[in-house]
């Protein structure tokens, strides 16, 4: 929507953004040097070769955070995460092209809560990541969802 902050009642059911992004082998070590996660599964080709995946995996919290970029993007600054479920379904792998939605699925106005849904699937059409999240208008006095 835009960079300036929405109010709860500015965000209605089924409003929904997407972005789609190409993931480098750069994307993938950038991300481990700034989270710390270096399980050789993301950052070396010949342990993940011998890997049921056959080759490096992008990190699951890499679309997690891009669901977020969607978050902030359709809420704008005015609201701040309280909680979240996600479930990876599949693999993310470097070259890989996601497009991630989120949409929202349900308001809580007395606790001036968004639940958003949001699917992340790649190139191919696959999903690999579902899930739900809660987001609260900073307006609001509590950050209990």
């Amino acid at each position: 929507m835009s960079s300036m902050p929405n109010t709860f009642d500015d965000l209605q059911v089924d409003d929904c953004l997407s972005l789609s992004r190409s993931i480098s082998a750069a994307d993938v070590a950038l991300f481990a040097e700034l989270c710390g996660d270096d399980n050789p599964l993301h950052m070396d080709d010949a342990f993940a070769a011998g890997t049921a995946f056959g080759r490096r995996v992008v990190h699951g919290m890499f679309s997690a955070a891009l669901i977020s970029a969607v978050h902030t993007r359709l809420t704008g600054p005015g609201f701040v995460y309280v909680g979240q479920n996600l479930s990876f379904k599949g693999p993310v792998h470097i070259g890989d092209t996601l497009s991630v939605e989120v949409w929202v699925a349900e308001k809580k106005a007395a606790k001036q809560v968004l639940v958003c849904e949001s699917r992340v699937v790649n190139q191919n059409g696959v999903s690999v990541v579902e899930g739900r999240s809660a987001l609260k208008a900073l307006g609001a006095v509590s950050l209990d969802a």
